[in-house]
């Protein structure tokens, strides 16, 4: 039978009411159905009992990036379910006050002027041009994120401030949608259900990159998470975490940084024999209970 090891839970946001063009949301009352469910059919698990024997097949809920309502909505109603959770955090992050360079960049296209039909993005000292189509057209954003991913942060930055001077727009990521401040961090980090992980300094896509810029900001997100918290972090995730976004040097230099696990966005169960390092995870949507039990079915099944 598939499905019988460790079902490792992917999300990013647990809001309401709020702009989700890449649909990173779940509902509140959607998250405290799911979480029902999973204390119903498995055993609430951190990264760290993978190995351990157990009555019924565990479940690891992880949250990907760092954002606010991690605090705000999604712990109280993990605490109220009693389900622990893991928070990969992009060190570099805290406290920044524009948010995530994929939330400006929505915000950019929501707000370009009328009859803007194309954006114009500085890349390497080349103008790279990208028809647009209806505002607000979801396939327009994922063209320019698709054309943005594979270079450094910072570049994506410069390229983003600078159509956002050419449009005189603005291109902070709305409030909703900030990342956790410092304080905010050590408040979710409190939590005896919380596990801390790390998930790069500034959120790079890993693959492409030089082994030394790898090692980089894979190190320095561990290093730096410590440093606030005072204790170790062992658990790190591939930023993105398909298979075209992080590579043989990626591993090596999570193994090399003395992580214990790191996990992928790659589908599948965690047999006991998986490569902690290449761990599965199934990323979960804004469903509802019924939607949500079928799909628990479908994993374990297929």
């Amino acid at each position: 039978m598939k499905g019988n090891g460790t079902l490792i839970l992917c999300y990013h946001r647990v809001a309401e009411g709020v702009e989700d063009p890449f649909h990173l949301c779940v509902h509140p009352e959607n998250f405290a159905a799911q979480l029902e469910e999973l204390v119903r059919t498995r055993e609430p698990s951190t990264l760290s009992d993978l190995s351990m024997p157990s009555r019924r097949p565990r479940v690891v809920v992880t949250f990907d990036d760092g954002y606010r309502d991690n605090l705000d909505n999604a712990l109280p109603i993990a605490t109220a379910k009693g389900v622990p959770l893991t928070v990969f955090v992009t060190s570099g992050m805290l406290g920044d006050q524009k948010g995530f360079w994929w939330d400006r960049l929505a915000a950019l296209l929501r707000g370009r002027p009328p009859g803007t039909d194309e954006i114009s993005l500085v890349i390497d000292q080349d103008v790279v041009r990208i028809p647009l189509g209806g505002r607000g057209d979801e396939k327009d954003l994922g063209t320019v994120r698709g054309r943005l991913m594979s270079l450094p942060v910072r570049d994506i930055e410069g390229a983003l401030d600078a159509v956002s001077a050419q449009w005189s727009v603005p291109s902070t990521a709305p409030p909703d949608a900030r990342a956790l401040t410092a304080e905010e961090f050590l408040e979710l980090a409190k939590s005896e259900l919380v596990t801390i992980g790390a998930h790069t300094v500034d959120h790079v896509r890993l693959r492409g990159r030089s082994s030394d810029e790898q090692r980089q900001t894979i190190e320095t997100s561990r290093k730096g998470l410590e440093r606030f918290l005072d204790r170790s972090v062992t658990h790190f995730a591939y930023p993105f975490g398909g298979s075209d976004d992080f590579d043989d040097d990626t591993v090596e230099a999570v193994r090399a940084a003395g992580f214990e696990t790191a996990c992928t966005t790659l589908p599948g169960s965690a047999a006991l024999s998986a490569d902690p390092f290449r761990l599965p995870r199934r990323l979960v949507m804004d469903w509802g209970r019924l939607r949500f039990r079928a799909q628990l079915q479908r994993w374990r099944f297929g």
